[in-house]
């Protein structure tokens, strides 16, 4: 059971899944085939409809709303990538609409057969959302099959009803299990894929990733300005060549739990090659002179006496009020510049884009 509880209490994939889906190119053509899916899903109900002149009101009022939905989110796949919210609201919708609809068929064998297409939720759900909802598609499912096996054995006799469950079972369970095992390989590649061996730190393209929701969140948490640090550690190959190649990693492993403790909660943290990091966040001020103090001591004082040279840049919301790599590349390269200024300046200490700050962190 404790198992069992781990993995209900595993965290949502759906996040992680849709930026392995965009960092290759893949979102649109998810969206044109979760549009098929939908579309389909929309032609079973409106087929029936349009056959069965002297259907129960109650069937038309499902196959009616169920058709409905599935019109709604074909355009929607068409137009749109939906956030978390909305993609777990809708699947939950149409899972519903299945039982409903196998609930309310006239034919016991009509409802077996309907009942089979919790499936298609349930591996929409493995895929992008959490076992908790997995569990949630499961039990209605099972539950849709309970009913429809009770009717398929007055009609048709108990081994055939018991069949038609297992039939139900097995689809319901194993093809949504497969999918999640798949879905969790996926999601912990994606994780890797974006992060530096070494530190555990995001790597170049995990960081670009990571900072645009940041930057696209910043009206909501009330911040006005975004900020990028470029930190790059001064004479590191001094490091390497007296203590070796060990005591370096050592030591960049140190500057990355610097960064991890001092950075603002939610900062973009990346290790971009060599001895250079970079950290991006959103702030109400772009003044983070008492920040880059913190760091450069730190560094100094833990990392075998070795100095670090900052650049920091920053832009305000009205400069990047569409999230986009262009401003994120501008944003690292001006603080890159600044950077480089400071170490031309002797190194251990602070340039901003816009103005400098002296090694001793008082602005000048």
């Amino acid at each position: 059971m404790p198992r069992f509880a781990d993995w209900l209490g595993e965290p949502d994939p759906f996040d992680s899944v849709t930026m392995f889906l965009r960092q290759r190119g893949l979102s649109r053509p998810a969206r044109v085939l979760m549009a098929m899916i939908t579309v389909s899903s929309a032609l079973v109900p409106i087929s029936v409809l349009v056959q069965s002149r002297h259907a129960a009101p109650i069937l038309i009022a499902v196959g009616v709303a169920g058709a409905a939905l599935s019109t709604v989110l074909t355009w929607f796949w068409l137009t749109h990538w939906p956030t978390r919210r909305q993609s777990l609201v809708s699947v939950v919708l149409g899972t519903l609409c299945v039982a409903a609809w196998s609930i309310t068929q006239p034919s016991a064998w009509g409802a077996a057969l309907a009942c089979t297409a919790a499936t298609i939720t349930g591996g929409y759900i493995a895929f992008f959302h959490s076992a908790r909802a997995l569990v949630f598609n499961t039990a209605v499912a099972l539950a849709t099959a309970v009913v429809v096996a009770v009717r398929l054995a007055r009609d048709a006799g108990l081994s055939t009803a018991l069949a038609a469950f297992w039939l139900v079972w097995l689809l319901n369970v194993a093809v949504p299990l497969a999918i999640k095992g798949t879905s969790k390989a996926m999601s912990r590649y994606a994780a890797r894929s974006d992060e530096d061996p070494l530190t555990g730190l995001l790597n170049r393209r995990g960081f670009v990733e990571a900072v645009i929701p940041l930057m696209a969140e910043m009206t909501a948490r009330r911040h006005d300005h975004v900020v990028v640090l470029m930190v790059d550690l001064d004479d590191f190959k001094r490091v390497n060549d007296t203590y070796g190649h060990a005591a370096g990693d050592r030591t960049l492993m140190a500057v990355a739990d610097l960064l991890r403790e001092h950075a603002p909660v939610g900062a973009a943290i990346c290790r971009c090659g060599g001895e250079e990091f970079i950290a991006a966040f959103t702030s109400m001020s772009p003044d983070v002179s008492a920040l880059t103090t913190e760091l450069r001591e730190g560094i100094r004082s833990r990392c075998n006496d070795v100095t670090a040279s900052i650049g920091v840049a920053s832009a305000h919301r009205s400069d990047v009020a569409t999230a986009s790599t262009e401003h994120i590349d501008r944003l690292v390269e001006a603080a890159d510049l600044a950077m480089y200024e400071a170490k031309r300046m002797g190194g251990n200490r602070v340039e901003l884009a816009w103005r400098r700050e002296p090694a001793n962190g008082t602005p000048g």
